[in-house]
């Protein structure tokens, strides 16, 4: 496309040339019609008086009349400006969201309640087992007990501890 613009600018150049240098011998070339046409033209040019102008010319700013376009408080305090502008946000950020299907929903659901249900399980037995150590501990007749769960415990921990430190 760009080399038939560029044919085109030479040619039309050329042109312009050649009507430069040949225009006298173009009037001969010219049909009568042509010719009057043209004798029209010229003197049309010369007795055309400028139009006179009845109004000023518009201004390339638009002035807006009042109260439209406006949206009243919104525009003229700041702080609500900026509750606008928080809204608007969100909204556009919650148009951005995946949202999951009601399958995938309903599968994670399952899994935070069973995940939920079984610490919750876990941690009562953990304070069951402790509330026992503990009140072992206080009775005169259970200090044995109490130090052989301990030692237990310690054995346990420590244990757990050895074997899975290169994994945590």
């Amino acid at each position: 496309m760009y080399a038939e613009e560029l044919k085109v600018a030479r040619t039309r150049t050329r042109m312009d040339d050649h009507d430069e240098n040949t225009e006298q011998s173009n009037d001969a070339v010219l049909s009568d019609r042509r010719r009057r046409r043209r004798q029209q033209n010229e003197e049309s040019a010369e007795t055309a008086q400028p139009l006179r102008k009845d109004r000023p010319t518009p201004s390339s700013r638009q002035v807006k009349p009042r109260g439209t376009g406006s949206m009243g408080l919104v525009t003229r305090i700041p702080v609500v400006r900026g509750v606008v502008a928080y809204f608007r946000g969100v909204a556009s950020e919650m148009q951005k969201v995946t949202w999951p299907t009601r399958e995938e929903t309903r599968r994670l659901t399952l899994v935070v309640l069973g995940v939920t249900i079984a610490f919750s399980i876990g941690l009562g037995l953990l304070s069951s087992f402790f509330s026992w150590w503990f009140q072992q501990a206080f009775h005169a007749d259970s200090e044995t007990t109490f130090l052989i769960v301990a030692a237990a415990v310690a054995v346990i921990v420590g244990g757990s501890y050895a074997v899975l430190r290169d994994r945590i």
